[in-house]
């Protein structure tokens, strides 16, 4: 794509988010952790209308769709459009899942490292075979320049991946011009040093948002990196060929990749926002891969008709119910556990998604490192919590309100009339307030939102991802509209963070979600689910991420004659 292309992008961006408001791809209410959205930009220049047709030969390509277009291609300025970056960038570790479900951190652009013995200083060496898209070789300054980069550049979203490094803060806010906490030894050798140990240090760069990129072709793209697909290198297994605004992007082998060349000569991804079209195109053998997701009242429908072409995988991500402790009457447990006993979990999630997830009775769920087995479940029982009503001085109910995110997918709002009835079987009336996107994120941000549901979904492995995210300080719990009053726990989630010892870190998760959820009934788990997939009979290798992210890595997958 040339140059007149990619300068339209900010038009195309800024009347979709007039039309339908920002929000995840996904349409699952996915929570991002430094930003609700990338900043679109402007431009009056137009021209993208005069490529219609892709300029690459895609014969043999594989075919994958979106159902709306992303807004930039760099992962500093998104913290939702990964389907491009998470195949055209490398980090400098990876998350492998292994055969029994657990998962571990392993090299990818860092061949190995060090971590001293107190925990502050990390020692990476980078592999020294690996070039760039534009045929430069992956230096340690690469490395430096893009976690700069990433936390100074202007419209930044992803900073919180890289707050514990020393001198991160002080780049954010503009005090210094340089990351204090960076030494490059050589060209193949650097350290980082961190303000505190910090266990999750290593599973946070794993993140897409931490990609590694080219200093020389990212200065010299300069505000057209990530949009104009030219100028936007990478390490990639593919290289971004190709992008027509609204219809498809095109990504092709890197022949050069340091794993060894992918199986597929490239992939097109083809943005159709309408369900009905993705269904069609697909039974047309026109889709080799879609997200059902997108699809919800098809995937039965699917099931059937494909029985052995549906993948699916678990969305590493919990779906939850609040309750504002700064509200009445929910400064009381007894109505908090109440609550919690109220709400049928598996009606709703067999009524919103046929039973396809598991129920969650903590803060991390299945398949998250640190996932506790083991705590008590939560058990539906309207008569006892009736009971503890009674016992909180609420024998007749409560009036309470339940915010709605009018951009939430149809699903969210028909769970949330499905707990409405229930709350109502033992006496509480509970009012669904309908808000537009960004007065209910507002409301939310100033901890003013009485209840609502959401998801909050993995962005790297590690359960302080979770429960740093909404009990990690007062802050975090009243941005979440929680206001968990409990400062000693709150310390103690701080303090977990610096503990080394992999046994006693998770130990003390332990003890502290039982504490925040059996114990203070400070939110309800709902569930998380399953993310299925259908899968053309020619795609050899597909697996779901195991991420809560619904975006594919292609590397691996090949095609049948």
């Amino acid at each position: 794509m040339k140059k007149r292309v990619s300068l339209v992008l900010a038009v195309a961006v800024a009347a979709s988010l007039a039309v339908s408001g920002c929000g995840g791809n996904s349409g699952t209410g996915t929570s991002a952790p430094a930003g609700e959205s990338a900043p679109a930009g402007e431009t009056g220049e137009t021209g993208a209308a005069d490529q219609s047709v892709s300029t690459v030969d895609t014969s043999g390509f594989l075919v994958a769709s979106i159902n709306s277009d992303i807004q930039t291609a760099d992962v500093h300025k998104t913290t939702k459009d990964y389907q491009v970056p998470m195949n055209i960038y490398d980090c400098l570790v990876s998350i492998e899942v292994k055969d029994d479900g657990s998962s571990e951190v392993v090299p990818a652009l860092a061949e190995d490292w060090e971590i001293s013995d107190d925990a502050l200083t990390y020692t990476f060496h980078l592999r020294q075979d690996v070039t760039f898209h534009n045929g430069d070789l992956l230096k340690a300054s690469d490395v430096e320049y893009s976690f700069n980069r990433q936390l100074s550049t202007e419209g930044a979203v992803n900073t919180d991946f890289l707050a514990q490094i020393a001198g991160a803060n002080e780049l954010i806010e503009g005090a210094a011009d340089k990351l204090e906490g960076f030494e490059t030894v050589d060209d193949y050798t650097f350290k980082i040093t961190l303000i505190e140990p910090y266990a999750g240090f290593l599973a946070c760069l794993s993140a897409p948002g931490c990609s590694i990129y080219s200093e020389k072709a990212t200065e010299a793209a300069g505000d057209q990196f990530g949009l104009d697909p030219s100028l936007t290198v990478g390490t990639g297994p593919f290289k971004f060929a190709d992008w027509i605004i609204n219809d498809q992007m095109v990504l092709v082998r890197n022949e050069e990749y340091w794993k060894g060349a992918s199986k597929l000569p490239g992939v097109v991804i083809k943005v159709v926002p309408d369900t009905e079209t993705q269904r069609m195109m697909f039974e047309n053998g026109q889709l080799d891969i879609v997200d059902l997701d997108y699809l919800p009242d098809a995937v039965d429908d699917f099931t059937n008709r494909y029985p052995d072409q549906i993948i699916s995988g678990p969305r590493l991500g919990t779906t939850y119910f609040t309750m504002n402790q700064n509200i009445e009457p929910f400064q009381d447990v007894k109505v908090r556990k109440a609550v919690q006993m109220a709400i049928d979990r598996q009606a709703v999630l067999d009524a919103m998604y046929g039973g396809r997830g598991q129920l969650e009775n903590g803060i991390f769920p299945h398949g998250l490192y640190g996932f506790n087995e083991n705590l008590p479940e939560i058990q539906y029982d309207p008569e006892a919590a009736k009971a503890l009503l009674a016992e909180a001085g609420y024998p007749n109910g409560f009036d309470m309100e339940i915010a709605a995110d009018s951009s939430a997918s149809d699903a969210v709002n028909q769970a949330l009339e499905i707990i409405q009835a229930q709350l109502g079987e033992i006496g509480i009336n509970a009012e669904i307030k309908t808000m537009d996107e960004s007065t209910w994120l507002a409301t939310r941000k100033a901890g003013e939102m009485g209840s609502f549901m959401s998801t909050w979904t993995a962005d790297y492995n590690d359960p302080d991802n979770f429960i740093y995210t909404f009990f990690g300080n007062g802050e975090n719990t009243k941005l979440r509209s929680l206001n968990y009053p409990d400062t000693e726990v709150m310390e103690r989630v701080q303090k977990a963070r610096s503990i080394v010892d992999p046994d006693e870190r998770v130990a003390e998760y332990h003890a502290l979600e039982e504490k925040i959820v059996s114990e203070d009934a400070a939110w309800v788990p709902m569930y998380s689910r399953l993310h299925p997939f259908a899968v053309s009979k020619r795609v050899q290798g597909f697996t779901v991420s195991w991420s809560g992210l619904g975006d594919v890595f292609f590397y691996g997958l090949s095609l049948s004659e």
